[in-house]
């Protein structure tokens, strides 16, 4: 085969920006340099998302938030069994006290006679009812460990689609290397072959100089794609917590078949309101606000708890008072139970609370119906983008098929020696932009689905999709 002078086509120059992008970015996450480890066989694409999931940074402290908001949810389901517990005690020295409280020959500025002291106090209040507290705080901390598992899914899901970009974008990448590599050869040989047709007088010089003219632009598609692979093989190692060096192989999952058709519109906005992480996380942050509304108006009422304690003191330098309605703090052992009740009566800053929450609320409520308009917009976005790489896939494969017939002639003809140099160098040029575009066309449709898949809000379809060799709605 020959080759395209119009080659740095080969691959579309988003993918040169990603891993460029993705590199920088990993660079500057600050992530701590971790031991290489070789991946065992082929990894597929779920193989490769499992590894950058699990090893991520960002991802764990996502995981860490949700962990974080799930201590809160289980304080507020222990709200009744964790008491209060305080436990106070002194020690020390206390000078001598001898008597009582009507006779000591002792005065209250003595210094004289120092002893130890010891004094212990514990102390516990458990609630017993709080009009709503308990039902409305834990609601509220639920809704919380809800968002928060929410956002960490759609952290999860653009990590992945940026992942699923460059893993099709490397495979696309080896396979529009390969073609570069097959354009070098054959453009090699053209050169050779005419250069032989100028030594037996064949053909026009002319034609032999144009034809080594197009040298330059082979090996710029050549050395670029080169290139392009490497960064993005890189970018992937990287992404996987390997050295850039480290060796792994890709396994071509394959492209499913793709029967959709705009009349699946519908169906797709229905799901992506059901299943987008982004509006499941702005309904629980609003469920979570209207719950800690109402714990604030049931701040507007007292707390009924139980309360108790017991107290020791022994001081060996003073002598301990019998008469019970003396205040000793030296000598007692002392046990008791109350019923308790806590009352914060400052309405105005619990009606502030209030106020608060509810604009918070609202505002979340308004947030959350724009982006249902806009996840609707960008359904059809997708599904369109879908639907034009399908297209424009099927036309580019057979358009390459009548150039490979276009080319095979020119070639035949020049052999011969009745076709000039020109009409050949078009047909190649023709022959090898059209295999660039057929690579670029499925790495194209290939985005746009994950694209499709990650607006819906449910990449595991992506992956059933490529396992099952077709796009099946549920």
């Amino acid at each position: 085969m020959r080759a395209d002078p119009h080659g740095r086509q080969l691959y579309p120059a988003v993918s040169l920006f990603l891993a460029i992008a993705l590199l920088a970015a990993t660079s500057a996450s600050g992530q701590e340099p971790q031991a290489p480890t070789a991946p065992a066989g082929r990894l597929g694409l779920a193989a490769v998302l499992a590894r950058v999931v699990d090893s991520n940074p960002l991802m764990r402290a996502h995981r860490l938030d949700v962990a974080r908001a799930e201590v809160d949810l289980d304080q507020w389901q222990s709200f009744w069994s964790l008491p209060e517990i305080q436990l106070d005690s002194y020690s020390g020295v206390v000078p001598g006290a001898r008597g009582d409280i009507f006779n000591s020959p002792d005065t209250s500025s003595d210094l004289n006679d120092l002893g130890p002291f010891f004094k212990g106090q514990i102390g516990f209040a458990v609630p017993v009812y709080g009009f709503g507290r308990l039902r409305h705080g834990t609601a509220a901390a639920r809704g919380v460990v809800d968002a928060k598992a929410s956002e960490s899914q759609r952290a999860r899901d653009e990590l992945s689609k940026e992942v699923i970009r460059t893993y099709w974008g490397a495979l696309s990448a080896g396979r529009a290397f390969a073609i570069a590599e097959d354009m070098r050869s054959s453009y090699d040989e053209l050169v050779e072959q005419a250069d032989q047709k100028l030594d037996e007088g064949d053909i026009d010089p002319n034609d032999v100089w144009e034809i080594r003219a197009g040298r330059y632009d082979v090996d710029a598609v050549y050395l670029e794609t080169r290139q392009t692979e490497r960064l993005l093989r890189d970018a992937l190692a990287t992404l996987m917590g390997l050295d850039s060096g480290n060796a792994y192989e890709l396994a071509d999952d394959g492209m499913p078949e793709v029967a959709l058709t705009r009349a699946a519109l519908p169906a797709l906005q229905a799901a992506a309101m059901q299943r987008n992480p982004q509006l499941r996380a702005l309904a629980s942050a609003a469920g979570a606000l209207d719950e800690a509304m109402e714990l604030s108006e049931s701040n507007r009422w007292p707390l009924i708890l139980i309360g108790g304690g017991f107290g020791f003191a022994r001081s060996s330098a003073r002598d301990d008072q019998k008469n019970p309605f003396a205040y000793d703090e030296f000598n007692f052992t002392r046990v008791g139970a109350a019923l308790n009740v806590r009352w914060d009566l400052n309405f105005a800053r619990h009606s502030v609370d209030v106020a608060r929450r509810r604009i918070e609320r609202d505002a979340t409520l308004a947030r959350r119906q724009a982006l249902q308009m806009s996840i609707e917009i960008d359904v059809i976005r997708a599904l369109e983008g879908v639907l034009k790489n399908v297209e424009l896939l099927e036309v580019v494969r057979d358009t390459r098929r009548e150039t490979r017939r276009w080319l095979r002639s020119a070639g035949d003809d020049f052999d011969l020696g009745i076709g000039e140099a020109q009409p050949l160098i078009k047909a190649y040029r023709a022959d090898y932009r059209l295999q660039q575009e057929v690579v670029k066309r499925e790495y194209e449709l290939m985005v746009s689905l994950a694209e499709l898949a990650f607006v819906i809000g449910d990449l595991s379809s992506y992956l059933q999709w490529i396992a099952d060799g077709q796009v099946v709605l549920d």
